[in-house]
């Protein structure tokens, strides 16, 4: 469960985030809604550490994203689809992402299937289109096996149009 405690971020005299409180719940599928810099990426890059609330708190299963013991085993995420080193292979990075939890090729080799990636495993990250980077970076999101994703426009660069097969976000144009 993800619990938000009277979240706030303030940047200088900016304030990004108000007193934010939610929970979601296992299971539940949630979405952050509002328009450019209302906060939902802030409050999404608190969540897991990358910036520090003013104020307040936001936990996973009642802990600190930093203070979990293998963080991408409980939460995986994606914040920026474009993350991946551009001179690495999308296997590569997801090799080096599962290196440092003890996750194995063959878990990276099916996180890239699932998404309907496998087929340009081996190229460049810095080549992908806007839609493959975010299949790689959801790829990333799920080589831990998560109980819980946090995607940050998660859909956005995809190709409804394009994609067909049997993988969960399969793509017919590499």
């Amino acid at each position: 469960m993800i619990v938000s405690q009277n979240l706030t971020k303030r940047y200088g005299e900016k304030t990004v985030v108000d007193d934010l409180s939610f929970t979601v719940r296992p299971g539940v599928v949630t979405g952050f809604l509002g328009p450019n810099g209302a906060g939902k990426s802030t409050t999404m890059r608190m969540l897991v550490g990358l910036d520090r609330p003013t104020r307040g708190e936001i936990t996973i299963g009642g802990r600190r994203y930093q203070d979990l013991s293998d963080p991408v085993r409980h939460l995986g995420v994606m914040l920026d689809a474009r993350s991946a080193n551009p001179g690495r292979t999308a296997l590569d990075h997801l090799l080096v992402v599962g290196e440092t939890h003890g996750i194995g090729r063959p878990r990276a080799h099916e996180v890239l299937e699932m998404v309907g990636i496998g087929a340009v495993a081996d190229k460049r990250a810095g080549g992908f289109s806007l839609g493959m980077s975010q299949r790689l970076g959801i790829a990333t999101a799920l080589i831990g096996d998560p109980a819980t994703l946090v995607l940050d426009e998660p859909v956005n660069g995809l190709d409804p149009t394009g994609c067909s097969g049997s993988g969960t976000f399969s793509c017919d144009s590499p």
